[in-house]
């Protein structure tokens, strides 16, 4: 596969980092999990056969893109998204969601049909959740604000794998991919610890607001192919 590459494109909300891998058109976008960075797509971007061109996103609060002071309902994540395809000049990709990126993913391709080919939900519903969010925010809330080195954050998360804030970095994964993903999620620190690059207080933001509510409308809306991938050891 053709190696990858990182560019920073400037949106409404700020700055966005944008990782790109060349391939067959017609394009593809992949939009991460929640705690998520565009690294994580690396994987199953290296699985398609025949090798698709393919963009992934570090989305708004997330990795080295923008973390407004306001704007974390699904719908600003949206606006993102349709601007960077501007941006990009990506005429009607293939759309690809995981957990909270599927949330966004779905309402997208419901209310802006004319823009994406297909739509994949992976591993979340339209429904309200109140007490996972009340999980996520309280997991969030006992992590500890840096560690002493990257090896001490992959083992954290590691050992809080059952937990809703580190279910997309540690539940079930091998250890190379998880090591992969946790090392892409961090910053090192002028004292030489380590934390993670996503804002905190965004994070419970945004968990808080896209399970507040329920998506079945748009869901029941969606025109377009789409394929809903479910979790085989998933709660969701």
């Amino acid at each position: 596969m053709s190696e990858r590459s990182a560019r920073r494109i400037a949106l409404s909300a700020g700055e966005f980092r944008v990782l790109e891998w060349p391939g067959a058109e017609p394009p593809a976008i992949f939009l991460h999990g929640l705690t998520g960075v565009a690294e994580v797509w690396g994987p199953t971007v290296a699985a398609l056969a025949p090798a698709r061109h393919s963009f992934a996103l570090d989305q708004r609060g997330h990795g080295h893109s923008a973390t407004p002071v306001t704007g974390y309902a699904v719908v600003a994540f949206v606006g993102d998204l349709l601007e960077a395809l501007r941006v990009l000049g990506l005429d009607r990709p293939h759309l690809v969601g995981h957990s909270m990126g599927a949330r966004v993913a779905l309402v997208a391709a419901a209310r802006h049909p004319e823009r994406f080919r297909s739509v994949a939900i992976v591993d979340i519903g339209p429904d309200q959740w109140r007490a996972n969010w009340q999980s996520t925010v309280a997991a969030f809330d006992r992590m500890p604000p840096s560690y002493p080195s990257a090896e001490a954050a992959v083992g954290g998360a590691r050992n809080r794998g059952g937990e809703s804030a580190d279910a997309a970095l540690a539940d079930r994964q091998d250890d190379a991919t998880l090591r992969t993903v946790a090392l892409a999620r961090l910053r090192t620190l002028p004292d030489g610890s380590v934390t993670w690059l996503a804002n905190r207080e965004a994070l419970k933001r945004t968990v808080i607001a896209h399970r507040s509510r329920n998506y079945w409308h748009d869901w029941e809306r969606i025109s377009i192919p789409a394929l809903l991938v479910r979790g085989g050891t998933s709660g969701e």
